[in-house]
């Protein structure tokens, strides 16, 4: 058996047919099932008196769930002469599938026998791997698992230790296991690996109930109660934001902070997000930036490669303004000193829980209590990102549905009528020059036209992210080109050579704007010619669509707050960072434009 670490992007250039809205369904319904699972095995580690008594009947809803035959935990532990070793410590099995785990004695692996998996693991990379692969020279036999065809394996990790790995074997078939799908997986991994972290916490209860007073007790068992009030809040809280800032408010009663901030990575935005913030025990707007971008800043050059908790006195601010405004609001609330814990997911930074003192509190960040509201921040940006990814898919989907039923429907009825037409045009009655019924002809012909090039044009507007397969100018010139109605709308396209250098969610964005202003134009302006341009400017790209048409008779500025159609280009320019306008006068036109900032070098 031999391991490679799996390649999990989709091929993008893969067009849309009934195969791949299948798998997509099919992908959907297992991370369905896999999230429903997770949130179940959650409640169950919970309520458990005993978390190690739980976790056969935890890996048995994950198994089911996943549709796997065996589900094995097997934790780190330290050999007699240092050697890094894996024990097989718990085991589900389908029915009829032989089980690893036999006998009283727990299996036993080295994991220098199978040092280069090992280092993927400790990385926070998931491993895939199956029988009949080419070979990489990986030796797994040892993990394997008896008559194992495919296998994942998902590492555990608490407050950034490396604690174990979740194994997902196939025995029976050869089942490829997708990117969504892992994701998923490793996002149920990590409800194990958040009551493993659980059950340390409650040893270390019970050992400080033996040395400390009561006071101290009745500390740890408020700190307890607010981890299981946030559990509970996460199975059932569906909005990011409200999550997070119930969980801040009740970190900064349990530590007396003045404030706190919570600060996730928006990757389609590519910035630090501020997504709550608690001031004088208060959910509150901040008087400081809410955002700074991913490139350049000093925030990321500072703390992108934090991975432990980090004490940061006010002077160290002033040495340079990590954050735009926040020197300033620590001055007036006479902060002291910051606790910075990154919120980790596998080797990757997913955001910050800050929060902020008027003392010296050094040894905040040494709290278990902190690690525990750091790793239930974790999951539900994790739980949030799986959520919008699969409403994405969902939506992509259907817009592939109704793409399909107008080709298939609507262009074809027109196109059908265009052929009848040719047909009763050559009959000799019709053939007479000015004629009423030669006339009338011509007219349906125009309209059936002007059906079938606007049925094509919505069908385009659905297509699948035309961006990532062509590019920006490609798609432009194709939207042009199947915009232009003989006699009727000429449409060009200005801008050759272009290369913005953009992430292809961003040209994807650009494409649609321009798709729904060259629709708008065609639909209500009337006019004789539509112009699409790409201007590359010194700091800028700039996206316009201008039409010789009728105009707006009242001010653009309110039919973009009246219309769908202009509200959408202005939240998609909006959500890519850029800057949209329309300019229109009765009987001059109209012109729509977004300018987007260069990305940084």
């Amino acid at each position: 058996m031999n391991a490679t670490v799996a390649l999990l992007e989709p091929d993008a250039g893969t067009a849309p047919c009934t195969e791949e809205l299948t798998r997509i369904n099919e992908s959907l319904q297992a991370r369905e099932r896999l999230l429903t699972a997770s949130a179940r095995a959650s409640r169950l580690l919970l309520e458990a008196p005993d978390v190690r008594a739980a976790i056969p009947a935890v890996l048995g809803l994950l198994g089911e769930a996943a549709h796997v035959d065996r589900v094995s935990l097997v934790q780190t532990r330290t050999g007699p002469n240092g050697e890094p070793l894996l024990v097989l410590m718990s085991e589900w099995t389908a029915e009829g599938v032989t089980p690893s785990l036999t006998g009283s004695s727990p299996c036993t692996y080295d994991e220098r026998n199978f040092a280069a998996v090992s280092a993927e693991l400790r990385a926070g990379r998931s491993v895939c791997f199956s029988k009949g692969e080419v070979s990489t020279g990986h030796t797994l036999s040892a993990i394997e698992g008896v008559g194992t065809q495919t296998k994942a394996i998902v590492p555990i990790f608490v407050a950034g230790e490396f604690i174990g790995v979740v194994g997902f074997d196939n025995t029976r078939q050869h089942r490829a296991i997708d990117a969504a799908e892992l994701a998923t997986l490793e996002t149920a991994a990590g409800v194990i690996g958040a009551a493993l972290h659980r059950e340390r916490l409650v040893d270390d209860v019970r050992r400080e109930r033996e040395h400390a007073a009561e006071e101290r007790v009745a500390e740890l068992a408020k700190a307890n109660a607010v981890i299981r009030g946030n559990l509970e809040r996460l199975a059932g809280e569906t909005d990011l934001h409200s999550f997070m800032g119930h969980m801040l408010l009740e970190a900064t009663r349990q530590f007396g902070a003045i404030s706190g901030a919570v600060i996730v990575l928006k990757d389609s935005l590519q910035e630090w997000r501020v997504v709550a913030h608690v001031r004088d025990g208060q959910l509150a707007q901040p008087s400081f930036a809410t955002s700074v971008p991913v490139a350049g800043s000093v925030f990321t050059s500072r703390f992108a490669q934090l991975r432990e908790p980090l004490y940061l006195k006010v002077e160290q601010h002033e040495q340079s303004e990590i954050w735009p405004g926040v020197l300033a609001f620590y001055r007036r609330e006479g902060a002291v000193g910051s606790v910075v814990y990154p919120l980790v997911f596998g080797a990757r930074s997913v955001g910050f829980l800050v929060i902020t003192f008027q003392r010296d509190a050094e040894e905040v960040q040494r709290s278990e209590l902190l690690v525990a509201l750091a790793q239930q921040a974790t999951l539900a940006v994790q739980l949030t990102r799986l959520a919008y990814s699969a409403k994405e898919a969902a939506v992509l989907m259907e817009r592939t549905r109704i793409g399909q039923e107008i080709h298939d429907g609507l262009a074809q009825a027109f196109t059908g009528i265009l052929l009848q037409l040719g047909a009763v045009e050559e009959f000799p009655s019709c053939r007479k020059r000015g004629s009423e019924l030669a006339v009338t002809l011509s007219r349906i012909r125009e309209l059936a036209r002007d059906g079938l090039a606007e049925a094509r044009r919505s069908v385009m507007a659905l297509r699948l992210d035309q961006t990532r397969r062509a590019g920006l100018e490609l798609a432009l010139r194709q939207l042009a080109d199947r915009s232009t109605v003989p006699g009727g709308v000429t449409c060009s396209f200005e801008g050759g050579g272009i290369t913005t250098g953009l992430k292809p969610e961003h040209e994807h964005e650009l494409l649609r704007i321009a798709q729904e202003a060259v629709s708008n134009a065609v639909r209500h302006a009337r006019p004789h010619s539509v112009s699409i341009s790409m201007k590359d400017e010194p700091a800028h790209w700039t996206l316009a669509v201008a039409d010789d048409g009728i105009g707006m008779e009242q001010g653009p500025e309110l039919s973009a707050r009246q219309g769908f159609g202009l509200s959408s280009m202005r939240q998609r320019a909006g959500a890519i960072g850029g800057e949209w306008q329309i300019e229109s006068e009765p009987g001059r036109g109209t012109r729509v434009s977004v300018r987007l900032l260069k990305p940084a070098a």
